[in-house]
């Protein structure tokens, strides 16, 4: 398992990082627009098009505008495989866990427990203090 490492963040530096592990997992898995991080750029609708443009080279295997699954299922790349497990399981659990924290009543998919894999490893522990 290796090392454990307690870090304290406010939620909005939660949301941040939950939000660039999500932009890494989805390039790797094959949707490379970086959609969080182009947000917040002048010409972020711009260089989100140019960004998907680099899909065949991320996922040579796949048909344009395809990806991978959230576990890397399918993908060629035991690093690239891994590391789309990995980032799926961390985006996933900060991302559910600042849903549950809002106590918002509307639905969100985000409300329901995290997928796990093998190759994602553990879930991180996440909690509100």
């Amino acid at each position: 398992m290796g090392r454990r490492w307690t870090i304290e963040l406010s939620e909005p530096q939660l949301r941040l990082l939950a939000n660039a592990v999500e932009d890494w997992h989805r390039f790797l898995a094959g949707q490379t627009e970086m959609s969080h991080a182009c947000a917040v750029l002048d010409h972020g609708i711009e260089l989100s098009e140019r960004l998907a443009a680099l899909q065949p080279m991320v996922t040579p295997k796949l048909t344009r505008g395809a990806s991978y699954s959230w576990d890397g299922g399918g993908c060629p790349n035991e690093h690239q495989r891994k590391a789309i497990a990995m980032s799926y399981c961390l985006y996933r659990e900060f991302t559910h866990q600042l849903t549950l924290a809002s106590g918002r009543q509307s639905y969100s998919v985000y409300q329901s427990p995290t997928l796990t894999c093998e190759e994602g490893g553990e879930l991180p522990i996440v909690r509100l203090n």
